[in-house]
């Protein structure tokens, strides 16, 4: 059916209306998005809400808007693509559960929704005093008793932390006493756990906070230049309940010190460190006491030492003593004495357990061995000492490292930053044998029986056990071979007898031709020279004596001449050396034959040492060669001699010992020990770093013409700021 020509007009006017309304409107049309828009939510739960709200911070630095505990905010306008928001201004309460910054994507024309889950926990108050202990190192071992008193401002804190403790180190078993401030803040997780973050006196420490309030800090752990550990601590505070002094009972020389510590128990039951405490002496003519609890003895007696704390008080009694000795002998890094009662004392380096009381600390002055003991001989090792009782029975003390103290049960203690095994005490020489004199060398030990036999232990790697074998042992062993000697002596890796005929013998190591055999050796062991069985030192000397030293012998011989052999590195020899020896990685001078002692005058007695020689006249005039880069030769001037240099101060020696590495020490005809030479660890005695000349040792009786005590300022001696390391290994030539 066709349209009439009025539906035709009809339409057309409809199309045309249409026309025109789509034209008249094409300019008004919305353009398309260019740009999106993120809102941000803070929701906040738990306790002790941050009521200033947060911060929320586009892409770093872009825009930045404020946002309530439980607000919301939006960013519009945005390009879109990845963007980074960040949550700050969260109080440290209150983390952020999850990834803080978060990427998100922005889309054309729509809101992105995103939420930061912030969880609250009720802040705590650690203000006030917290009792701790700790424990640190591997295998250093410090044990540290403390208090910490705490200001709190907000989550930060500080304070001060005092403490007392010891730690084993190289240069020895120290007083670890100090204060120090504390600057740390209380740190919270979302799980609703808190811990604390502090530092002080150069360690940092963190630990876990238990308890509401709290009232422990457990789990916790230390780390410190020496080492690493664990600490814990519980609330303290409350007036001093009591005052105790520790150790109750101390004996000091006259001239010496010794350390007192006030052991404060609060109303918590727990220990205090810090509270101010007072010390007093009520004979300050036999022994003074000063603020850390220090005592210095005067004069022989006993005095009552007080420590006072707020209204408590204890009590020490300290007697004082002064010292004759009858003999005096230097040790690698101590020096022992043994005096006219039969008390052995020692001094000097405490690490491994040498001075034999019962401690780890360095002293700077004789004190007693412990044990109750009287011996009738001394022998003074590197690192180790042992005496003979009047009953014939050998006790030794110090490092246990090879077995040399012969003791089965050497007891418990690990000595030394390399906790090595040691005795702090005197302990019995296993196997039943009566002896009639011991040395103490290095690695071993060695001892006669009244028949003459002789037995050594410990360290066998080169033979120096002299039993066949190389098999090292705690139990003495007999040296092969039938002989009877009148001395024997040890050194380091080997060891040397002497004959009632006056033939000399040695066994160990002969790396450095210290045998004395020539340059031809029995055997091998473990790659060097060595004889693990005594064999006769070349020459066909006769000796009236022998001292073995650390690489090297010295003798006197039945004419009166000086010989020694062996190594030669410093001219230890006292005599001109064209050959080397090599072995155990060093090339020393050497001779493997006894060579005479040039220049030097006739002598009575020779000690050989570790890198220098002493030796005396029959008038007492004593003379030292070899090393002496820290006045271990004791002529005043810290320079090496090859040939015998008169020892300064024009003293009458009755005695000398050259053993120690850096030290010597002698008595004189008055009976009076001294000694000179390196000073670290107080194996000199007293309190300066070296000596060029003889010093009286503290603690004995008043004697007139003291020679004055020296400092070196030899520029050899001085150009060595720092102390020599402390090792109970023997060092290599």
């Amino acid at each position: 059916m066709s349209a009439t020509p009025h539906q035709v007009h009809a339409r057309r006017l409809w199309w045309s209306a249409v026309a025109f309304l789509a034209i008249a409107c094409k300019g008004t049309e919305p353009p398309p998005p260019t740009t999106g828009a993120v809102q941000v939510t803070a929701a906040t739960a738990g306790a002790d809400l941050d009521a200033d709200g947060y911060i929320v911070v586009l892409d770093s630095s872009a825009a930045a808007l404020p946002v309530g505990v439980n607000g919301s905010t939006m960013f519009s306008d945005l390009s879109p693509g990845s963007h980074q928001l960040t949550l700050v201004g969260t109080a440290v309460n209150c983390p952020v559960v999850g990834d803080n910054p978060r990427t998100v994507s922005v889309t054309l024309g729509r809101t992105t929704q995103i939420t930061f889950q912030i969880t609250c926990v009720q802040r705590v108050d650690l203000a006030g005093v917290w009792n701790y202990t700790e424990q640190f190192g591997s295998p250093l071992a410090c044990n540290d008793t403390g208090s910490i008193v705490v200001t709190q401002s907000g989550d930060g804190f500080t304070g001060t932390s005092d403490q007392v403790g010891t730690c084993d180190r190289q240069e020895g078993a120290i007083d670890n006493s100090f204060s120090a401030p504390v600057s740390g803040s209380a740190l919270y997780s979302a799980s609703g756990g808190v811990s604390v973050s502090f530092s002080s006196g150069g360690c940092s420490y963190a630990a876990a906070i238990a308890g509401t309030p709290p009232d422990r800090l457990i789990n916790g752990h230390v780390d410190c230049g020496s080492g690493s550990g664990t600490w814990a601590a519980v609330r303290g505070g409350g007036p001093i309940a009591s005052v105790t002094v520790s150790p109750p009972t101390r004996s000091v020389v006259a001239g010496g010190t010794t350390q007192l510590r006030a052991v404060l128990i609060d109303a918590s039951g727990s220990r205090r460190v810090g509270p101010t405490v007072t010390w007093t002496s009520d004979a300050s003519g036999v022994a003074t006491v000063d603020a850390a609890g220090v005592v210095s003895g005067v004069a022989p007696g006993s005095a009552t030492i007080t420590a006072a704390a707020e209204s408590k008080s204890g009590i020490a009694t300290v007697g004082v003593e002064v010292v004759t000795f009858t003999a005096v002998q230097a040790g690698a890094y101590h020096s022992c004495g043994l005096a006219t009662t039969g008390v052995a004392y020692c001094w000097g380096n405490g690490t491994y357990g040498a001075l034999g009381n019962g401690a780890k600390a360095n002293g700077f002055a004789p004190v007693a061995v412990a044990g109750g003991s009287t011996f009738t001989a001394l022998s003074v090792g590197a690192v180790h000492s042992c005496g003979i009782t009047a009953s014939g029975a050998a006790y030794c003390w110090g490092s246990n490292y090879w077995g040399e103290l012969g003791a089965v049960t050497p007891g418990a203690s690990l000595c030394g930053s390399d906790a090595i095994l040691c005795s702090t005490t005197p302990v019995a020489v296993t196997g039943g044998l009566d002896f009639s004199s011991v040395s103490a060398g290095w690695t071993l030990s060695c001892a006669l029986t009244p028949s003459g036999a002789a037995y050594c232990w410990g360290d066998d790697t080169y033979g120096e056990l002299g039993d066949g074998s190389t098999a090292a042992t705690g139990t003495p062993v007999t040296v092969t071979g039938g002989l009877t000697f009148v001395s024997v002596g040890t050194g380091n890796l080997f060891a040397c007898g002497l004959t009632a005929a006056g033939a000399a013998y040695c066994w160990g190591n002969n790396t450095a031709g210290q045998l004395g055999i020539g340059p031809s050796s029995p055997k091998v062991c473990s790659g060097e020279p060595c004889s693990t069985a005594p064999v006769a030192v070349s020459g066909g000397l006769t000796f009236a004596s022998i001292s073995v030293g650390y690489w090297h012998v010295c003798g006197l011989a039945s004419d009166g001449a000086t010989y020694c052999w062996g190594d030669n590195v410093a001219g230890q020899l006292g005599a001109t050396t064209t050959a080397t020896c090599a072995g155990l990685g060093s090339v020393v001078d050497c001779s493997t034959l006894p060579l005479p002692v040039e220049g030097g005058p006739s002598f009575a007695k020779v000690s050989a040492g570790s890198f220098h020689s002493c030796a005396f006249t029959a008038a007492g005039d004593g003379y030292c060669w070899g090393s002496n880069d820290y006045g271990q030769l004791g002529d005043g001037t810290g320079t090496d001699m090859a040939t015998p240099a008169a020892i300064a101060g024009g003293l009458s020696f009755a005695g000398l010992s050259a053993f120690g590495r850096w030290h010597s020490c002698g008595l004189s005809a008055a009976s009076v020990a001294y000694c000179w030479g390196g000073n670290f660890w107080g194996q000199v005695g007293g309190a300066s770093d070296y000596l060029l000349q003889p010093a009286i040792v503290p603690g004995q009786a008043a004697v007139s013409a003291t020679p004055p005590r020296h400092v070196s300022q030899a520029p050899r001696a001085t150009a060595r700021s720092a102390s020599p390391r402390l090792s109970p290994r023997p060092p290599r030539p």
